[in-house]
């Protein structure tokens, strides 16, 4: 995906994850914690649905504009988190 290639949601997906710094995925919405960033809370505020933000996640990874690392919490739970890397950064002009 080209930088000419983001649509309008992808890159607001990009500023709220960097506004944010991350988001987080443990891949089941009964581990959330309050305080970080979710699919769900980004699918209220992109008026889209949840499986709509997992998707453009991921495509935003492939392209190279989001970090994909796997963590661990304090409580034991693996997640997937989720950060603008530098190509994003660029696209987004920080």
């Amino acid at each position: 995906m080209a930088l000419e290639e983001l649509s309008e949601d992808r890159l607001t997906l990009l500023k709220i994850v960097n506004d944010a710094g991350e988001s987080i995925c443990v891949g089941t919405c009964e581990h959330r914690k309050p305080g970080e960033l979710h699919c769900h809370n980004i699918s209220r505020m992109m008026n889209i649905s949840s499986s709509g933000v997992k998707k453009r996640l991921r495509a935003l990874v492939q392209a190279g504009f989001m970090n994909r690392e796997r963590a661990e919490r304090e409580d034991g739970k693996v997640m997937a988190r989720y950060t603008v890397s530098p190509d994003g950064l660029k696209v987004l002009g920080v």
